[in-house]
């Protein structure tokens, strides 16, 4: 049963998602021949990337914590334009990827079985926003929390993790051997690709161990995973291609909670009370009560700040304001061999809990102005 559960969570996954160009699955970033053999510096090379890695929490996590004691992790990383070697970084701690299979598959193939086994609604059990410094010691980073402070992106004063660089890593993937410590329940490590002998780890590891399981998933899928903006990396405008639209409270429920739209110049959110889907089966039960029209303000890029459209402080405006809006298609099926399809997700993250975020599903065939119970 759990082969099974194996193979439909590779499908499932193959099939969540997107057009645009993507990161290749482990990474983004690499170096030119003559940069692989001696150790990057800080300011050498430019990290922007995907990198997936694995949580070493089973010694400090306790039994009854939300979350896995050996999860996938996934570490986005965009260079800030406006500081030399600095960055932003989103760190996603991946749900069991296996309970995503059923759901997501019933949606595409029977959707009447919903009913049974449930909409999808969680494919992460922690989401956390970072500005990432160039530390003290070459080939270190630290990490800061991004907070709003006065309708602003702002970071923390105290470090609260620090990224470690490897200095033999001669790898393409820039932070192959690296480890992020600090972390409360332990540390965050990203292995290094096996070799010889060893690589039939990459196989056998799929039963016990997420990491593999989810590497060994965006390599048979073609997939990579994106950290979306209004720009793709060249610089074009795809908001209307690829971020408007419909979203929804769970993939397949067709219960629309948030439209995003362009009115003149401005990019707004305008949330809707939920009204077929139980709040307990949102991502996080706060959303079914959000509603209000606000600007949705991207800056830096690839952040974004809801402001209220009327001014006033209602209920939604002191949940939402605080928040901070990513895009991440965390499965992204940018090439032909992974379907073509485009199934971005929104998260609003709470700056102080990384576990309070909220996720909205886009609507899997892009329709706008949708109306309540429409799948077509």
């Amino acid at each position: 049963m759990k082969i099974i559960s194996l193979v439909a969570a590779v499908i499932f996954i193959a099939a969540c998602a997107s057009k645009q160009s993507s990161a290749p699955p482990e990474s983004a970033a690499s170096v030119n021949s003559s940069q692989t053999n001696t150790f990057r510096t800080p300011s050498s090379v430019d990290l922007t990337g995907a990198y997936l890695g694995e949580g070493l929490f089973a010694k400090k996590r306790p039994k009854a914590a939300q979350g896995l004691k050996r999860p996938a992790m996934r570490f986005y990383l965009e260079r800030n334009e406006n500081e030399a070697d600095s960055y932003y970084g989103v760190l996603v701690e991946y749900d069991e990827l296996i309970k995503m299979a059923p759901p997501y598959l019933a949606a595409q193939k029977a959707p009447g079985l919903n009913e049974s086994v449930g909409f999808l609604d969680k494919i992460a059990t922690r989401i956390s926003a970072y500005k990432v410094v160039s530390g003290s010691r070459q080939g270190s980073y630290d990490l800061y929390n991004l907070e709003v402070q006065n309708g602003q992106i702002a970071s923390s004063s105290m470090k609260v993790m620090e990224l470690n660089l490897d200095p033999n890593n001669t790898e393409k993937n820039l932070l192959a051997g690296a480890k992020i410590i600090g972390n409360k329940d332990g540390e965050i490590i990203f292995p290094k690709q096996n070799k010889g002998l060893a690589k039939i780890a990459d196989y056998t590891g799929i039963l016990t161990r997420e990491y593999y399981l989810a590497k060994f998933t965006y390599k048979i899928g073609s997939l990579g995973s994106t950290w979306r903006g209004k720009k793709d990396k060249n610089g074009v405008d795809t908001w209307e291609k690829t971020l408007e639209g419909s979203y929804l409270p769970e993939y397949g429920r067709y219960d629309r909670v948030l439209e995003l739209y362009k009115q003149g110049d401005h990019h707004r959110a305008k949330f809707v009370k939920a009204q077929s889907t139980p709040a307990e089966d949102f991502t996080n039960p706060k959303s079914a009560s959000i509603e209000g029209d606000y600007y949705f303000i991207e800056k830096p890029a690839k952040i974004f700040l809801l402001v209220p459209v009327n001014g006033n402080q209602t209920d939604s405006d002191r949940e939402m304001t605080g928040r901070i809006g990513l895009f991440l298609d965390v499965f992204d099926g940018s090439a032909p061999k992974a379907g073509n399809k485009l199934v971005t997700e929104l998260a609003f993250v709470n700056p102080k809990d990384p576990e309070d975020f909220m996720m909205y599903y886009q609507h899997p065939k892009h329709l706008r102005n949708m109306k309540h119970g429409q799948s077509e």
